[in-house]
């Protein structure tokens, strides 16, 4: 006969004790999605794998370690070669007078430009250039006329405030990459990190489940848990359980049954005549072996043989073929 109920829990710690605790008597089987409780369960139930996730993470900062040196060395490379393009288009940006030659200029904002764009496409960095930074980098890529209006405001010293805005940018780069190292910025290889972790504590889920599903018990218990505001509200289906908990063979057991008359002390012992464990031939062991796995069966089959040795065929035993070449002899002397 089924018993519903349903519970309630403060919250994921206090459901997976008491889902612990069920497990370690009756057969628990859960339904729903349970992946949202499986740490607690894991930790609850002694199962939690401690050791492999040590290990993983420090293979990961391994990772990362040779990761952010091999990008922070990319980078100063990086920052270095336009250091040193910027420093030989600087003159040719502010080159706004009658003069100049405008392809020269032209080549030089085009280079700034394409920078500048490279910049607005890595959203997190584009963040932190502050406003009077990304004003004062974009100032060359005005029109020339606009460019000659602010020199004759400014100045040369617009070059200078220029200069200063790079060097900020190259700052921020590096402030970046520190950032993806302490892991403010997902990268893909702590992505791929997060995937390998869920696999090895999903594995570690999976094998208790088994564990408590294939368990000996008279009980089955099958739970369905929902998450709402924190708290866990549990249905609750218990059952007798129709999984064995022993093995009964009836070889070498005729199968009696009771009659209407037997009492009942008689035939419960009859019924457990009917199903009682196998019983060796050669030495009587109760559920142990089977007969032709007893080791008394070598000392069992040499009784047999010299019982039959000293029958009616004295020395020759069973051995067929000495039966045969002795009368066949003797018949031929006759």
């Amino acid at each position: 006969m089924n018993r519903f109920s349903s519970l309630e829990f403060d919250d994921k710690n206090e459901f997976a004790k008491w889902v612990v605790e069920k497990a370690s008597t009756d057969l628990v089987f859960c339904h729903g999605d349970v992946n949202l409780y499986r740490e607690e369960l894991l930790k609850f139930a002694g199962r939690w794998p401690t050791a492999q996730l040590k290990k993983l993470d420090e293979t990961h900062a391994d990772s990362v370690e040779l990761a952010f040196q091999r990008s922070q060395s990319d980078l100063r490379e990086k920052i270095a070669a336009l250091r040193t393009q910027f420093a030989s288009i600087a003159d040719a940006l502010f080159s706004v007078n009658a003069q100049a030659k405008p392809g020269k200029r032209c080549a030089a904002v085009q280079t700034l430009r394409a920078f500048v764009h490279e910049l607005q496409q890595d959203g997190d960095l584009w963040t932190r250039i502050d406003s009077p930074t990304s004003f004062a980098l974009a100032l060359p890529l005005r029109k020339k006329r606009e460019m000659q209006q602010l020199l004759h405001l400014l100045g040369p010293d617009v070059k200078t405030v220029w200069g200063d805005a790079v060097e900020r940018v190259f700052t921020l780069m590096q402030a970046a990459l520190e950032d993806s190292k302490r892991g403010t910025n997902p990268s893909a290889l702590q992505e791929s990190y997060a995937l390998v972790r869920d696999q090895v504590v999903a594995k570690e889920f999976r094998a208790l489940l088994k564990q408590w599903s294939c368990r000996k018990s008279a009980r089955r218990v099958a739970i369905t848990p929902a998450n709402r505001n924190g708290r866990v509200y549990c249905h609750v289906d218990e059952s007798s359980s129709t999984r064995s908990t022993g093995f009964c063979s009836t070889r070498d057991t005729p199968a009696l049954g009771s009659s209407s008359s037997d009492t009942p002390h008689e035939a419960s012992s009859t019924l457990h005549r009917a199903f009682s464990p196998v019983i060796c031939r050669h030495c009587g062991a109760v559920g142990l072996h089977w007969t032709l796995k007893c080791p008394m069966r070598k000392t069992s089959d040499a009784v047999e043989l010299s019982r039959e040795a000293s029958g009616p065929f004295g020395a020759f035993g069973t051995n067929r073929c000495e039966l045969r070449r002795w009368f066949g002899c003797a018949g031929n002397d006759e």
